[in-house]
């Protein structure tokens, strides 16, 4: 699934170029995203984008396939990791197979800061046996069945400049804000100073942030950032819905 990604898709794609169809689901982009994917060979498929795990769905429905390799935009598969996929779906004892991502910040690998280790929804899994939740953000994998860990990592390019994981974060905080809403939560702002401020002490402290320098720093701060905003937006649309029903 991609939205303007014309930085990073040829390389994700050409990653995956062992598998026997790559389809890209995009969700709207206005850049070069389409041409690039064409032009490695990837299925092209125009979707609206419906919250994370609805689109995922929607996308993995059209597959017929009955293993499917699934990875971001941003993402690289490497030979290690891909021989160890092929490996396992050959020997067909799991419905999910989750391996360890490297994330990169800025071009620095982030080795602390709650970002290592860091295992995201499986890289491989079997169709008939799984289905993403149907949320807006933080989507999971349910898997019937089993979901093995793999030991070769993949590799997470995804802010290269401090503006683009700004730009992150801010695109987070309104789709975290929805969240938080369709939950029927009640948010107050102590709501937001709260998780802030937690959010921060578990990236810095808790998870070692400090130990990645300046890297780390920029991490927990940014992360306390959209937390803080995710719950105000929450909390000021939740007063706009009630002026309104007492108007």
């Amino acid at each position: 699934m991609a939205k303007n990604e014309e930085r990073c898709i040829e390389k994700c794609l050409s990653s995956l170029s062992w598998c026997d169809e790559i389809i890209l689901g995009d969700t709207g982009s206005t850049d070069k995203t389409i041409q690039i994917a064409n032009s490695v060979g990837a299925k092209v498929l125009q979707t609206s984008f419906e919250g994370f795990g609805a689109t995922r769905n929607k996308i993995v429905n059209t597959i017929e396939a009955d293993w499917i390799v699934c990875f971001d935009a941003d993402e690289v598969c490497t030979e290690e990791l891909k021989q160890e996929i092929l490996s396992n779906i050959f020997e067909n004892n799991s419905s999910a197979l989750i391996a360890p991502r490297k994330n990169f910040l800025i071009g620095q690998e982030v080795k602390h800061s709650g970002w290592c280790p860091d295992f995201r929804h499986p890289v491989a899994f079997r169709k008939s046996d799984c289905k993403y939740e149907e949320k807006i953000l933080h989507e999971t994998l349910e898997v019937k069945g089993q979901t093995k860990r793999l030991k070769s990592s993949f590799e997470h390019h995804s802010y290269p400049t401090l503006k683009s994981y700004m730009d992150k974060i801010n695109k987070y905080s309104v789709l975290g804000a929805e969240e938080l809403i369709r939950k029927k939560k009640k948010i107050k702002m102590a709501s937001a100073a709260s998780h802030s401020f937690f959010k921060f002490i578990r990236h810095y402290f808790i998870n070692l942030g400090f130990l990645d320098g300046w890297t780390g720093l920029t991490i927990a701060i940014a992360s306390a950032y959209g937390t803080f905003f995710k719950y105000s937006i929450a909390y000021e649309k939740q007063k706009k819905s009630e002026k309104m029903l007492t108007s």
